[in-house]
């Protein structure tokens, strides 16, 4: 029934996101359930000043409309015959699914201006001049670094989408250079003005040991949506070799973003709560599974394992 909800684009579909984010983070919101558990990674501060409880509301804003904005890139690729909205799921569900990160969190404010520069760069084509979006990615890729740093991995990627789909322009390589400098320039102009907006004190090393220990019931879900990761890399390069270059291309871009996400994953392995990766992993995981469940050729396999991970997540968040 889950798949079948949402392997369609029906507006209506929206609607119950929404009220699924708000079921999701039900417990935290009424128990304050794990909410003690905040971190601070990027130069802002003001985000530990927000009460919590508005916080949370203003989180689950943030996560449905970029669970929106990723179906949306995905539905407007040639990635899918049809569209649909498994990408919103997936990435509610597995930004959701760990209770001690339900607070304001800097990552799912940086997720949402990466899920702007996906959708940026999905649009770029071969014969079309795209200088106005690889600056517009760069931009958004660096404003999500102010919020958590190591996104600026990140910041590789309109330089990585450029050498897959178009032929080299050398004032269009140059536009995260641009986008960089006008990013500095205000960020500058803010700090000259009110020096106090920033806070550029990392406590990276104060945050190693601080990890939280996963749940069995997390550990079990985590492996499953890695296993339906490594399943739709497998179905990724079995559809390549029968499909358009336009496929082709956009397949390599999905690579490209899962490969910066493991470095990235491994960086802030080294720096900040492992666990955290589950916030980091939304956006490559929410890209990558639908191609499992959309292209199984047993559909109820489909069925049980959306339904598997989204009981399994209900549970951790209510019963445990």
């Amino acid at each position: 029934m889950i798949y079948r909800l949402f392997n369609n684009n029906k507006p209506i579909v929206q609607i119950i996101l929404s009220l699924l984010g708000v079921l999701l983070w039900m417990p935290s919101i009424y128990n304050n359930k794990g909410v003690q558990f905040i971190q601070t990674y990027g130069l802002f501060e003001f985000l530990d000043k927000v009460p919590i409880m508005t916080g949370q509301f203003i989180s689950i804003v943030i996560i449905i409309s970029t669970a929106i904005i990723l179906s949306y890139t995905i539905n407007k690729s040639e990635l899918f015959s049809k569209n649909q909205y498994l990408p919103a799921l997936l990435y509610i569900m597995i930004v959701s699914s760990d209770n001690n990160f339900h607070v304001l969190n800097p990552i799912i404010v940086g997720n949402l201006m990466l899920s702007l520069a996906v959708l940026a760069l999905f649009n770029v084509y071969r014969q079309v001049p795209c200088k106005n979006l690889i600056f517009k990615s760069s931009c958004l890729v660096l404003l999500a670094t102010i919020f958590y740093f190591p996104f600026i991995v990140f910041f590789l990627l309109p330089w990585l989408v450029l050498s897959i789909i178009r032929p080299f322009e050398p004032k269009e390589w140059l536009m995260p250079i641009v986008g960089l400098a006008v990013i500095v320039f205000y960020l500058i102009l803010i700090h000259t003005i009110s020096p106090s907006f920033f806070d550029f004190k990392f406590s990276f090393k104060e945050m190693q040991g601080n990890r939280i220990e996963l749940s069995l019931m997390l550990k079990l879900i985590y492996g499953l949506l890695i296993i339906g990761c490594f399943s739709s890399l497998l179905i990724l390069l079995k559809l390549n070799a029968k499909s358009t270059n336009r496929f082709r291309k956009l397949s390599l871009i999905l690579l490209a973003v899962f490969l910066l996400f493991i470095a990235l994953a491994i960086y802030s392995n080294y720096y900040l709560n492992l666990t955290s990766l589950v916030l980091l992993a939304g956006i490559p995981i929410s890209l990558l599974l639908p191609l499992t469940l959309v292209h199984s050729k047993k559909k109820w396999l489909s069925e049980l394992f959306l339904s598997a991970v989204f009981i399994l997540i209900l549970f951790d968040l209510y019963f445990i």
